[in-house]
């Protein structure tokens, strides 16, 4: 999503509390007034688009003045064979500190892995040697399983009906926004200039 530069500012070091484990792929501060959880599989072509498109402007002009805090959940589909194992070796590439590097090559070459299923190969041109050797270890470690475990739980409560997906939290009040509503940048800046005004 080259959202590095952006996130960089906006990035707080901490993560949600209870048994949430994110690590690396929260955004903005939890202070903000509105707080958005994207539902995302990597193998998903319109996630990819709202990876590459909207995602960016909306970090630019809501999470970076502090409007909205952001979170990415892993929600691999069923439908996607290698959905699972894309998230797996994100999640991994967390853990060792390079979270938005292995989404962005993730998206970036996903008409190559998505059929061939070698994600950890594409996760791989992102890593050292040494994170290299670590990468597989990883992806079926208690950590990064529960993190996926976590965030699939969490959707499907909501429920989340597929991918793309946004739960916008504001004001204790839940706000769900799927399919063509999600790729439209204009019809979420419209939603959140209502919630901000309100």
């Amino acid at each position: 999503m080259k959202i590095r530069a952006a996130a960089i500012l906006a990035l707080i070091a901490s993560t949600s509390s209870g048994a949430d484990t994110t690590k690396g792929n929260i955004w903005g501060s939890p202070r903000a007034p509105i707080v958005m959880e994207v539902y995302s599989d990597f193998a998903c072509p319109g996630c990819k688009l709202l990876h590459d498109t909207e995602l960016p402007r909306l970090m630019k002009e809501y999470v970076i003045p502090g409007k909205v805090y952001l979170i990415y959940r892993y929600f691999p589909l069923e439908m996607h064979p290698f959905g699972r194992k894309a998230a797996e070796a994100v999640a991994a590439a967390a853990q060792l500190g390079k979270y938005e590097q292995a989404a962005d090559i993730a998206f970036a070459r996903q008409g190559e892995w998505a059929n061939s299923g070698k994600i950890e190969e594409t996760v791989d041109n992102v890593l050292t040697a040494a994170e290299q050797q670590k990468l597989k270890a990883l992806m079926q470690s208690p950590a990064v399983q529960q993190t996926i475990a976590y965030d699939m739980n969490k959707g499907k409560a909501i429920p989340v009906p597929g991918t793309p997906t946004l739960v916008i939290t504001y004001r204790l009040r839940q706000y769900t926004l799927g399919g063509r509503e999600v790729l439209k940048y204009e019809w979420v800046k419209a939603m959140l200039d209502d919630l901000l005004t309100k």
